[in-house]
């Protein structure tokens, strides 16, 4: 019971955290399921600055983050955070390896300031070790219907709990970069207090020019900071392209899609027919875990396709890998290519009528051109947007229209 009492803000903050990670929130209104992750300034105002773009009021969410610490040091660490709380339940599991931990160096400042500093640098990495990212991650794995894929986005959350009863606080204590930015700041304006009462010197001390003045930034920061803003630039040149290798959700920033993405899950779990699924790498080893699309020849169970009047998928990520699009925006914009194989087409290969994909397309894409005496379908580019109804429609076997990446 003293432990119940001592622990009841975390347990409660605990079941409101697994009940927005869920999903369990108004059906019009999506965009609650992402709060979670908003609370996080690494992926909020981190991700919003890599984008170099402006996502709405929900990013002020993880300002409280910022200032908090200033004056009450890491107690959302100790007090708040689901994923630090879980990790302290999974340590008691194992009195025996407190100690483990100090073999193991100090990691969480140094991390991030390397999401900072590439964040600042547009392409920012490291960013899906956010914690409440980690958290949400898992917990949105288990939607309906479920697939064994999805349970990728739920790993890091594991290994955390893996690692937690090996060696207890290893994660709070040691890796996790939003501890790490809590306790950056809390130094920070310990410094600053400290500054501030050496201008005060009491008769006898040194006159205020002489009196040493500590430092905002270590040069230990510095020496972090500026070689992984460097790596952040050449980052995004080298595997920049990666991110246009698969086929994106709407709203994808394709040239920062695998820096930007935070492995949450949200826009997997509110797409309504299970078309986004983690990457297994199709976009490269950096691009592990993003949102790909699985049309039906990807999925050969999938009857469905991107639905032009839905941006569910858009309103829920909290970094910017999906940039925010109204119903409009999304009919303007193409997330891939159909391409039809001429020798799979009934039309094209087997000269018989055959006209579905013209009339499932709801963008009016498909152009028939008479070849012979048969009408045969003809992709138009100015307007097709990748949606994938011809695909989930093609009579053919094997389907002879396919959606493909803009390369």
């Amino acid at each position: 019971m003293k432990w119940l009492r001592r622990n009841v803000w975390r347990l409660l903050t605990l079941v409101a955290s697994v009940i927005l990670a869920l999903g369990f929130v108004p059906e019009n209104h999506p965009e609650l399921s992402a709060l979670l992750t908003r609370f996080s300034p690494i992926l909020s105002l981190f991700g919003a600055a890599a984008a170099r773009a402006w996502f709405g009021g929900t990013l002020l969410l993880g300002i409280p983050l910022l200032i908090l610490p200033l004056f009450k040091g890491r107690l959302f660490c100790w007090r708040i955070c689901p994923m630090g709380f879980l990790a302290e339940l999974a340590g008691k599991l194992n009195p025996k390896g407190k100690g483990l931990i100090h073999h193991v160096p100090m990691l969480n400042k140094a991390l991030a300031l390397i999401v900072a500093a590439t964040a600042a640098a547009g392409y920012p990495l490291l960013i899906w070790l956010d914690p409440l990212c980690i958290f949400n991650g898992f917990f949105a794995a288990w939607r309906t219907p479920f697939t064994v894929a999805a349970l990728a986005t739920g790993i890091g959350f594991v290994a955390i709990l893996v690692m937690s009863v090996i060696a207890p606080n290893i994660w709070c204590h040691r890796i996790c970069p939003l501890g790490g930015l809590q306790e950056l700041l809390m130094l920070l304006a310990r410094r600053l207090t400290e500054g501030r009462k050496a201008e005060k010197p009491k008769s006898g001390d040194l006159p205020p020019a002489a009196a040493p003045r500590p430092a905002a930034v270590s040069r230990r920061a510095l020496l972090t900071a500026i070689p992984a803003a460097a790596a952040g630039v050449v980052a995004g040149k080298v595997f920049g392209p990666n991110g246009r290798k698969a086929l994106r959700p709407p709203g994808a920033d394709l040239e920062k899609i695998n820096a930007l993405c935070a492995r949450c899950g949200n826009c997997m779990r509110v797409c309504p027919y299970q078309l986004i699924q983690p990457d297994l790498g199709d976009s490269g080893i950096d691009g592990l875990f993003t949102p790909v699309m699985w049309l039906r020849s990807r999925n050969p169970d999938q009857e469905q396709y991107c639905f032009q009047d839905c941006v569910k998928c858009t309103q829920v990520c909290p970094t910017g890998a999906l940039r925010p699009l109204t119903v409009k925006q999304k009919h303007d914009l193409a997330i891939g290519i159909a391409e039809i194989d001429r020798k799979k087409c009934v039309a094209w290969e087997n000269k018989e009528y055959c006209a579905v994909c013209d009339e499932y397309c709801p963008y009016k894409a498909i152009k028939l051109e008479k070849r012979g005496d048969v009408m045969c379908p003809v992709v138009d580019l100015s307007k097709c947007r990748g949606c994938g109804a011809c695909e989930s429609a093609c009579p053919a076997d094997p389907i002879a229209i396919t959606v493909k990446p803009i390369s």
